[in-house]
């Protein structure tokens, strides 16, 4: 085993014991309260979580995104919501490090341990097709004058620094680093979604905020590109929380199989539960196999986007699938809000919207196939 491999194992271990104790025993009170528990977050970060990927340089365990990955999908077995919510941060991070000038990350990235970051597209006007977005950048001096409204913003409400995607010409667009303590930076009101409910979804208002020049992700022009980036980012973690939802239905239908029986035979012998099971251990492996060709595509400098919009658009259909195969094996009590099968059906539901619709991604794989 070489030192890579010994540290990428200890990491798994290190987030299953803490999902294990810190995170699987909450999953069903954070889906009630649709928040998570005062204190769990700071276990979070004095646990180191929110360094996984943070370069070493900068203080972070610098974890490459194969191992990231599967630290995520070991996490989104016991909790889907706090896996998305690393997500978003993971995904930021990455930006700074690929776009953004050395001053910048200087400045901002050795806070990344303890504060979440956020990356924030869309608006009222504009969705998956970011070309709608109505927020402004002015140059003005040495300064730049941010006005617009983002909405459903993972981690909105949150975070502290947030990405912000802005138009600085009616065809260009450029990304702007802003902090929370700006003036005229405020939080607007934050999503009640039926699923992921931990995970805070809100809107970001800025009003007039002036962040100096240097606080540009890239160059003026480089938006678009550097907000694809991360949507392909996020979607190969999403690949992988996706399989870990799957993970979690299949236990549960797994364990209900054994116990329950019809009359005398256990419900794992009949033939109608077999296939429910052999369905949702394909779509896991399947799952599993997508998210890890797309990171290991995106370490070795590979396209990686295909694979990407396929993990997600695959797996947040096979998460919804199998969420409803293991409701049918449980019967009634699948039905129930006591077992946990009905939120892990929401939470799987809301990945086919996140990070770009599956239409959008179905139409992104095409247009790859097609140009090949």
């Amino acid at each position: 085993m070489t030192v890579i491999e010994d540290q990428n194992r200890m990491l798994i271990q290190m987030v299953k014991e803490f999902t294990a104790n810190e995170l699987a025993p909450l999953d069903m009170e954070i889906d009630q309260k649709g928040d998570y528990p005062a204190g769990l977050f700071q276990r979070v970060i004095d646990n180191g979580l929110l360094k996984i990927t943070l370069p070493s340089q900068y203080g972070g365990a610098g974890f490459d995104y194969t191992a990231a990955a599967d630290a995520l999908n070991k996490m989104a077995i016991g909790n889907a919501s706090m896996a998305v919510t690393l997500e978003g941060h993971f995904k930021t991070i990455e930006q700074f490090t690929k776009y953004g000038q050395p001053s910048l990350n200087d400045k901002y990235l050795p806070s990344a341990g303890h504060r979440i970051f956020a990356f924030s597209m869309t608006e009222p006007s504009g969705g998956s097709n970011p070309k709608g977005i109505s927020t402004r950048a002015v140059k003005q001096g040495d300064n730049w004058v941010i006005t617009g409204d983002k909405i459903m913003i993972t981690n909105g409400g949150l975070a502290e620094v947030y990405c912000i995607l802005s138009k600085t010409e009616d065809d260009q667009m450029a990304v702007f680093v802003v902090d929370k303590d700006m003036p005229g930076f405020q939080f607007g009101k934050r999503e009640d979604f039926i699923g992921l409910r931990g995970t805070p979804v809100g809107e970001v208002v800025l009003d007039h905020v002036v962040v100096p020049a240097d606080h540009l992700l890239g160059k003026v022009g480089q938006g678009l590109e550097i907000g694809d980036n991360a949507h392909a980012d996020a979607r190969v973690l999403m690949g992988a929380i996706l399989a870990g939802i799957i993970e979690h239905e299949l236990g549960i239908a797994i364990n209900y199989s054994k116990e329950r029986k019809a009359l005398t035979t256990p419900l794992y012998q009949l033939q109608v539960i077999q296939e429910k099971i052999a369905d949702i251990a394909i779509a896991r492996q399947n799952t599993r196999a997508l998210y890890q060709k797309g990171a290991q595509q995106k370490v070795a400098n590979q396209l990686y986007a295909e694979t990407a919009a396929m993990a997600k658009s695959y797996g947040s259909r096979a998460a919804v699938r199998s969420g409803d195969e293991a409701l049918q094996v449980l019967g009634g009590y699948g039905y129930s809000r006591e077992y946990p099968v009905e939120h892990l059906i929401r939470d799987a539901r809301a990945m086919e919207l996140a990070e770009g619709t599956i239409e959008k991604m179905n139409l992104e794989i095409t247009n790859a196939e097609i140009a090949k």
